[in-house]
């Protein structure tokens, strides 16, 4: 079987990315053990069983059965505070990350290699010259090493699909040539890049970062000083690694009406920043719940609407609302049509074209002329053509009948 590089690119994607995130937890409790880098490696578990199930099943029950099953993996390796809070947040990361990916139909680039996930270990790789974690630094400078190199071979690899799907139909299209030179081309760049990150650390680069760091660390503290009344707090660069994080906490006496002024804005906007993160995710995790089941229940068998333009709009007409409430089943001719298409899938011996009307369906799937396969039909063809919605009385019907 032949192996599709861009999924085995999206594994090592996903792990790089959220073993960092582990690793940043981790490092928070002190210095990582090799142990727990090792423990860490535990987070291909459900990178593999969550991208199988979301691709392979399309039960919502099943999702989570899997999801939990890999929360609880983790947990069970866990033995510190720091270790659990660690895995079970990037755990939990990845369960949503699959199931956002499964609600949207389609690949995203929050699961594909990225020059924006970049961005990340350059944060994390900041942070850590900046409170002195030399092994996490290394292990992130390693990281980010590979990544780079993950996108650049998953860009190339899709740009050269595109141009495959593009010119297929080209008379005496070089497609070999055409990859050979590409495969010379892509190894002397990735050996350039190469070349350049172990460059890198040996020219000083991070002391760079870490003075550029210092300055903006500087220029942060005069300002907020500088509103606060006080006195600069930093004489020396060296001393400012040493009273990380980057905020003052000596200021001289101010007036009391100040001092009471600034408590009351900092109370109110910790408590705005809260509420807004709360809705935040509850808003997205209600939306990511509602197309998930949409997209799982209608199963492929979509009825599109049109919408109506906007001078329509203005005339008055409203959304519909769907009846029922977040756990309940869909409407009647969802789950007729549902009915249908298992019955056809569990008796058809090969796969049927989306294109053939019902009674074409039907014969290639060998049902023409079954027993009760008339009434079955009709109630279909009015779920699926009629203006009229069907009762309840036909989808209990229509599950006998399947």
């Amino acid at each position: 079987m032949k192996i599709d590089l861009l999924v085995v690119y999206r594994f090592f994607h996903t792990f790089l990315l959220t073993d960092s995130l582990a690793l940043l937890i981790l490092s928070f409790g002190g210095d990582i053990m090799p142990i727990q880098m090792m423990k860490s490696l535990l987070l291909f578990v459900p990178i593999l069983l969550l991208y199988w199930i979301q691709r392979r099943f399309q039960s919502l029950l099943l999702f989570a059965v899997s999801g939990a099953v890999s929360l609880a993996v983790l947990y069970t390796a866990s033995q510190t505070v720091w270790e659990r809070a660690a895995f079970m947040v990037c755990g939990a990361l990845l369960v949503l990350l699959y199931f956002f990916e499964r609600a949207g139909s389609g690949e995203s680039l929050l699961v594909r290699p990225s020059y924006a996930g970049l961005l990340i270990f350059a944060g994390i790789y900041i942070y850590t010259l900046a409170y002195h974690k030399s092994t996490l630094g290394t292990v992130i400078c390693l990281f980010t090493g590979a990544y780079w190199l993950l996108t650049i071979l998953s860009e190339n690899r899709r740009s050269l699909l595109k141009l495959y799907a593009q010119n297929e139909k080209l008379h005496r299209f070089p497609k070999n040539r055409i990859a050979e030179g590409n495969r010379i081309a892509l190894g002397g760049f990735c050996v350039l890049v190469t070349a350049g990150m172990i460059f890198l650390p040996m020219s000083g680069f991070d002391k760079v970062l870490q003075r550029i760091g210092h300055l903006l660390v500087r220029l942060l503290r005069r300002l907020l000083a500088g509103l606060g009344g006080a006195e600069e707090l930093i004489q020396e660069e060296p001393e400012m690694a040493e009273q990380m994080p980057f905020f003052p906490g000596e200021f001289k006496e101010a007036s009391p009406f100040w001092q009471a002024l600034f408590q009351i804005l900092e109370k109110v906007f910790v408590l705005l920043f809260l509420a807004a993160v709360v809705y935040l995710v509850c808003r997205i995790l209600y939306d990511l719940y509602k197309k998930y089941h949409e997209t799982v229940l209608t199963d492929g068998d979509r009825v599109e609407f049109l919408s109506p333009v906007k001078g329509d709009r203005k005339e008055g007409l409203k959304k519909r609302k769907r009846s029922g409430s977040l756990f309940s089943a869909r409407s009647a001719n969802e789950m007729i049509r549902r009915y249908y298409k298992k019955k056809i899938e569990s008796t058809a011996k090969k796969t049927i074209p989306v294109s053939l009307a019902p009674e074409e369906i039907e014969e290639t799937a060998g049902l023409s002329g079954a027993e009760g396969m008339e009434e079955f039909h009709e109630i279909y063809e009015k779920a699926r053509y009629g203006k009229e919605r069907c009762g309840q009385d036909e989808v209990l019907r229509m599950r006998e009948l399947r």
